[in-house]
């Protein structure tokens, strides 16, 4: 799980807010600072200058998909105006003006989804951070703290969301909300723990986590190779794969029961509306692990 601010043009910015685009891509020059700890899904949030502003701040945010390597031309015939520029010409001229010299012959692109923006920027010093207004590239936020995603979030949260894409398939509400819930419950992972257990075990609760996740609209909760999610509605379910050998079958089911209380505690200490389920993932999951899942499901815990 990582997330970055990224410094970016406020301009194309809000060129990209007028017209409403949901997937963006983003030129780099070869020269610039490589990424080395970014993945699909992660948050990079745009640091820019607001309107008429002089200090940056975190104007919004999209989830990355890939990093691709493109020339001019590929950028322009695959993307368009998904680029930020109404013609080839002016994205040229933008490249030439950045590259202080004639367009590469090709470029790393970052391809964008899901696009939020605030109704306000947020300023680093309001959530504790340090990011120097003349940051030239981009910065990670939550290498040492998975929490301050979610601080940045709760304070976007406050100063409200630019509703510029009702209408489309998916409202940035939505896709807020739903970030906001995945990155709250990577948090409450990081203060569980890993799973304990034989390698052998754990080997074999992997696996079963890897198929849960090829399963539509699952995905695994962030710095987990283990425990997964589905958000859907105002329900999150949590999934759980419960692997054991002879010699230690009850402690396991122990472990599993104290992480379903532990989830459920920890979720509603943070003040989270949504309902949470759990799911035991695996073949001969014991009968009294089911009931006690049947149990805290049913609200009874």
């Amino acid at each position: 799980m990582s997330s970055i601010a990224y410094v970016t043009d406020e301009k194309m910015l809000e060129y990209h807010r007028l017209c409403r685009n949901r997937s963006i891509l983003f030129w780099r020059l070869s020269s610039r600072k490589k990424f080395s700890d970014f993945r699909k899904g992660d948050l990079l949030f745009f640091f820019a200058r607001p309107h008429r502003g002089r200090k940056k701040g975190l104007i919004g945010y999209a989830h990355f998909n890939s990093l691709k390597r493109l020339s001019l031309y590929q950028m322009w015939d695959q993307y368009g105006q998904a680029t930020g520029y109404d013609s080839r010409q002016l994205l040229k001229e933008a490249i030439e003006k950045a590259a202080k010299g004639p367009v590469p012959k090709q470029m790393s692109c970052l391809y964008l989804t899901d696009v939020v923006f605030f109704l306000s920027p947020i300023y680093p010093d309001e959530i504790g951070l340090d990011i120097p207004n003349n940051l030239e590239s981009y910065c990670y936020l939550d290498r040492s703290d998975p929490a301050i995603t979610v601080n940045i979030l709760k304070k976007a949260q406050s100063h409200g969301i630019d509703l510029w894409t009702i209408g489309t398939e998916t409202a940035p509400e939505i896709i807020f909300a739903k970030d906001a819930v995945r990155h709250q419950i990577a948090v409450i992972h990081k203060q569980i723990g890993r799973e304990a257990g034989s390698e052998k075990e754990r080997g074999m609760m992997h696996k079963l986590a890897a198929l849960q996740v090829e399963k539509e609209e699952w995905e695994m909760i962030r710095g987990s190779r283990t425990d997964s999610l589905m958000i859907k509605d105002n329900t999150v379910t949590i999934a759980l794969p419960f692997a054991s050998q002879a010699n230690n079958r009850d402690a396991r089911i122990r472990e599993i029961c104290g992480r379903m209380l532990m989830y459920r505690v920890l979720i509603r200490k943070a003040g989270m509306p949504q309902n949470v389920k759990f799911e035991i993932l695996g073949t001969g999951v014991p009968e009294s692990l089911l009931s006690v899942t049947e149990v805290l499901n049913a609200g009874e815990i």
